[in-house]
């Protein structure tokens, strides 16, 4: 028996043998190299170490989790630096806690989640969904827990480091004061894109200027000059009948959500007075958040607006308890309006704070405004006149650029055509200039299909076929055609004209500026001084601290020009520009109503309350950034630059798509 055993053993031996030469042999026949986790991997789970603070570790799915939040509330690309910066924050504030012996207790915890996780309507918790829903937004329970723990943990932190905030009664006053006062304004906000406008350099100038940069305006491709038939779709549509029963077809076939007027909403405004602040004013928003969501379930119309009179800081819509003028609608033209977020949310839900153009919103959702098929007749008329002229014109602009190609004569095709068009011959003909890629042509703009249109065109008098343009299509025949050179002065002259005004203006926005104050004795006298100088001033009747000074490009807004203007009595006028942004800004303040004391006392508790919170929020703020600097100093702040710049890489990014 004893030898039969060790045969087998023997025997055992020997496949075990053979079979580890196979596997050895296999693994080098088969082996692949692993890939890179950024190429084959879910970044939402990857453990990499993107950065440490002080031993804490943040992970690559830290990173990608956090900014799938961010751009739940604001459209656009968020860089990882901006939201490991974030991160790196709330990881100073747990090892800050820690340090000083506030870090949340499991119980804290468990009572947190208890009060988050509890159903509105009374249903008993499903803890199964969750987990589901805990998992599906920060990838374990572990880590909302610890999510959790981090923001009790905050809290205490801030609590215990801005105890010994107060404000006091005279800065509650003056607060109310500079927010509530109104000022009638004469003002003059220089941008030197307004400034160039005014000037009016000589030919000698230009033509100077231009020999001076004349490499600058070498013509590098060929050039094509142009003549085209051009069909108008709004002529074509005129022609079309469009009946009561069409358009009640067209009401009938919409989905019920486009038979809205909109949503009604709420809102509540906090400026962010300097990029510094920014932190401590989203600090301050956030607390507004919890203070709304603290009993779950839907916000009442009423709650939001308690809370958006005493700390909205729009005068337009706080007063009215933050109710905005009229319905939210979808518009495709503005992804990045904060309003637009509303349409995401049920009626009663509000947003996380959200930050747009240098204040935080918070928004709340209300009902939904219906609309009725007369109300909606005049839109849905111009919707199908428009599409039904579309179709109508190309196949028309296809039916001419069809004879244009028989007679290579655009006049005559015109006038063949005129009538059929609802056009005269003089409307449909037009000639470019000598044009390349890039070019912005007249009635046409820059347009790449345009640019493609004409490629194909070499010889004279060649016939493109039908092209979309601005209001329309065109017919494209080549007239001419030039090789690549040197420009002259007169093909380039507007280039040159544009390119040689704003630099002389952006030289002279300060000086002209200067010249305008100097010469400005009051408010009265800033006119006749900006006159002087070929500028025209302009005013605002009920101007309110904090809103912008002036329209497009030359607006302006910031805390010094809404000190500066808060400093002016009657008559009186800035003694100096103000240099915010590219602007330079002087105002003059023709008429200054002060705030009514008597409406003080109502306003007194809520203001006080609110400044004391962005007090606290800026003395915190100023705390975590300390903390920060004395941990970079200390080393104890490491950030793998190179993990950063491939989760920003096209790859990375689709991955987390």
């Amino acid at each position: 028996m004893l030898r039969f055993f060790t045969r087998l053993e023997k025997t055992r031996n020997l496949v075990l043998f053979v079979f580890a030469i196979l596997m050895a042999g296999s693994l080098i026949f088969f082996y692949t190299p692993a890939r890179n986790t950024f190429e084959t991997s879910d970044l939402s789970q990857s453990q990499e170490v993107a950065a440490r603070v002080a031993g804490e570790p943040i992970t690559v799915a830290d990173i990608i989790r956090e900014r799938e939040k961010f751009s739940q509330f604001s459209r656009g690309t968020f860089p990882a630096k901006m939201v490991l910066d974030s991160l790196i924050n709330r990881r100073i504030m747990r090892v800050e806690a820690a340090r000083l012996g506030l870090t949340a207790t499991d119980r804290e915890v468990a009572d947190e989640i208890r009060k988050q996780s509890a159903n509105p309507d009374g249903t008993p918790f499903d803890q199964k969904k969750y987990e589901e829903a805990v998992i599906g937004q920060y990838g374990t329970i572990a880590a909302f827990e610890q999510s959790v723990r981090d923001d009790i943990s905050a809290r205490k932190l801030q609590a215990y480091i801005t105890a010994g905030v107060t404000v006091s009664e005279a800065e509650v006053l003056n607060e109310y004061q500079k927010r509530n006062a109104k000022f009638n304004i004469s003002y003059v906000s220089l941008n030197p894109t307004e400034i160039a406008k005014t000037l009016k350099p000589s030919d000698d100038e230009l033509k100077a200027y231009f020999e001076k940069n004349k490499a600058s305006y070498y013509i590098n491709e060929p050039q094509k000059k142009i003549k085209y038939v051009f069909i108008n779709t709004e002529k074509i549509g005129q022609k079309l009948a469009i009946s009561d029963a069409d358009l009640k077809a067209e009401w009938d076939a919409l989905a019920p959500d486009k038979k809205t007027m909109g949503v009604d909403g709420q809102e509540i405004v906090l400026r962010v007075p300097k990029p510094d602040d920014e932190t401590q004013i989203q600090g301050k928003a956030t607390e507004l958040v919890t203070q709304l969501r603290a009993k779950g379930g839907p916000i009442t119309e009423e709650a939001f607006a308690a809370l958006a009179k005493g700390q909205s800081e729009n005068p337009a819509t706080a007063g009215n308890g933050g109710k905005l003028s009229g319905p939210v609608r979808e518009n495709p033209a503005k992804p990045d309006d904060p309003y637009q977020q509303l349409l995401k949310l049920e009626p009663g839900q509000i947003t996380d704070p959200i930050l747009y153009q240098g204040r935080y919103f918070i928004l709340r959702r209300g009902e939904t405004v219906p609309k009725t098929f007369e109300q909606a007749k005049k839109e849905l008329e111009v919707s199908l006149r428009n599409r039904k002229a579309y179709a109508a014109a190309l196949e028309f602009a296809k039916k001419v650029d069809d004879a244009l190609k028989q007679s290579k004569d655009p006049a005559k095709t015109a006038a063949d055509f005129a009538s059929q068009a609802n056009m005269t011959a003089g409307e449909m003909v037009k000639e470019t200039g000598y044009v390349k890629p890039g070019d912005d042509i007249p009635d046409i703009g820059i347009s790449s299909q345009f640019e493609e249109g004409i490629k194909g065109l070499e010889n004279v008098n060649d016939v493109g076929d039908v092209v979309p343009v601005q209001n329309g299509f065109a017919l494209p025949m080549l007239v001419d055609k030039k090789e690549p050179r040197d420009a002259e002065f007169a093909e380039v002259r507007a280039q040159v004209e544009s390119a040689y005004k704003l630099e002389k203006a952006q030289s002279q926005v300060e000086e002209i500026a200067k010249a305008i104050s100097s010469g400005a004795k009051d408010a009265a006298s800033l006119a006749a001084a900006a006159t002087s100088k070929g500028v025209t001033a302009k005013t605002k009747d009920d101007y309110v601290i904090g809103t912008p000074v002036g329209e497009g490009a030359s607006a302006a807004s910031g805390q010094a020009l809404s000190d500066a203007i808060f400093a002016l009595g009657n008559g009186q006028v800035m003694k100096e520009p103000l240099k915010v942004g590219d602007n330079w800004v002087i105002v003059g303040v023709t008429q200054r109503k002060e705030a009514d004391s008597n409406a003080f006392a109502t306003q007194r508790s809520s203001l006080m309350e609110q400044m004391l919170g962005m007090k606290r929020s800026n003395v915190f703020g100023d705390y975590i950034a300390a903390a920060k600097q004395r941990l970079e100093a200390a080393g104890k702040i490491d950030i793998n630059k190179a993990i950063l710049e491939k989760i920003d890489s096209p790859t990375a990014r689709d991955l987390t798509e």
